[in-house]
C-alpha cells in the first residue's frame, strides 16, 4: 500500500482546523502521514497541532525556521522537503474530507495509471459567503472533467486547456505523484494561483484523472479572494500569469502541440477572450455574463 503524505498549510484557522484534521484522521486508506506547516499564526493554531499531534504519530508539526509568515508557496515547500509519502495530497486548513476522499483516488489511480487525481468539490458556505462565482464556475469545469474522463475512458492531458483557465478549483481535491510536484518551480507569478501555476506545470509531461464524486468540502468565507475581485487587479494579476506561462513554451513546441506554443506567443488578452469563448460554448452568453459578474466587481 503506498504511502499518501498530506499537507496542510496552516494560518490563523485554529476554529476550524482541529475538523479539517479529524476529517484526514477518519480516511479509510490509513497509509499517510499528515504535515501541519504553520505560517505564522497569530492565534492558538499551532498549540491545536502540537496537542493533536501527541494523540497520533502520523501527524508532524512544523514551522518556518524564524517563526514568521512566508505566504503559501514557502509553506507547502517546507512540507514537501519532509514528505516520504509517494503521494502528495492537499487540505486546507478549513476544509475538509468525506471518509473514503483518499482511497477513492487511490482507487482511480490504479484503474487508469494517473499521476494526478482529483474529485468533485461541494461547497460549504460560511455566513456572508458569496457562492455565486462557486455556482457558475465549479459545476461548468467538473461536467467539463466528467466529459472529458468518459471519452478518454480513464486518464487525459490537460496541457493546453489549463492556458485557458485553472481546471482544478482547490488544491484539496488533488493528489499527484510526489516526484512530480518535485520537479515544479514554486515561484509562482501570483502567489494565490498557486495551484495553477503547478497543475499547467506538471501537465506538460504527465496526466490527469477525475473522481466524480464530491469527496471535498470547499468552506467559502465572506470576503475570500475566491469571490468578486476589482477588474484592475484582475488585469494586473493576469499580465503577471500570462508572461510566466510564457516560460513554458518550449514545452509546447517540444511535445508538438503548436496550438499551446503559438497561443503563448500572443498578449495576455488572447487568453481572457479564448476564455469568454470557452465559457459561452459550454454555458451560453447569458451563462458567460453571469459568471463574468460573479467574479469582477
Amino acid at each position: 500500500m503506498e504511502m499518501i503524505s498530506v499537507l496542510m498549510a496552516s494560518y490563523n484557522y485554529q476554529v476550524y482546523m482541529e475538523e479539517a484534521i479529524k476529517s484526514i484522521l477518519g480516511q479509510t486508506w490509513k497509509n499517510f502521514e499528515l504535515f501541519i506547516i504553520d505560517d505564522g499564526s497569530k492565534d492558538n493554531s499551532i498549540e491545536l497541532a502540537h496537542s493533536l499531534a501527541k494523540q497520533d504519530s502520523r501527524i508532524h508539526v512544523l514551522q518556518h525556521y524564524d517563526g514568521k509568515n512566508h505566504g503559501l508557496p514557502e509553506t507547502l515547500l517546507r512540507g514537501l522537503n519532509e514528505a516520504q509519502g509517494e503521494w502528495i495530497a492537499f487540505l486546507e486548513s478549513d476544509d475538509f474530507w468525506e471518509p473514503t476522499c483518499l482511497e477513492q483516488r487511490m482507487k482511480v489511480v490504479q484503474q487508469t495509471g494517473a499521476d494526478v487525481v482529483f474529485n468533485a468539490i461541494r461547497p460549504f458556505p460560511m455566513p456572508g459567503a458569496d457562492t455565486g462565482w462557486f455556482n457558475t464556475y465549479v459545476p461548468r469545469v467538473m461536467r467539463e472533467h466528467a466529459h472529458r474522463s468518459l471519452q478518454a475512458e480513464g486518464a487525459y492531458s490537460l496541457q493546453t486547456s489549463l492556458l485557458v483557465e485553472n481546471k482544478i478549483p482547490t488544491f484539496s481535491c488533488a493528489m499527484l505523484r510526489a516526484e512530480c510536484l518535485r520537479k515544479c518551480s514554486f515561484t509562482a507569478p501570483v502567489p494565490r494561483w498557486l495551484d495553477w501555476w503547478i497543475w499547467i506545470q506538471v501537465a506538460q509531461e504527465h496526466l490527469f484523472a477525475f473522481v466524480p464524486d464530491e469527496l471535498t468540502l470547499w468552506r467559502l468565507h465572506a470576503g475570500s479572494y475566491n469571490h468578486k475581485i476589482a477588474f484592475g487587479h484582475y488585469i494586473q494579476d493576469n499580465m503577471r500569469l500570462w508572461n510566466g506561462f510564457k516560460q513554458l513554451q518550449n514545452f509546447y513546441k517540444k511535445s508538438g502541440k503548436t496550438y499551446g506554443y503559438w497561443f503563448l506567443l500572443g498578449p495576455f488578452w488572447v487568453r481572457l477572450l479564448a476564455r469568454f469563448g470557452m465559457i459561452a460554448y459550454q454555458s451560453g452568453i447569458l451563462g458567460t455574463l453571469k459568471q463574468i459578474r460573479n467574479r469582477i466587481r
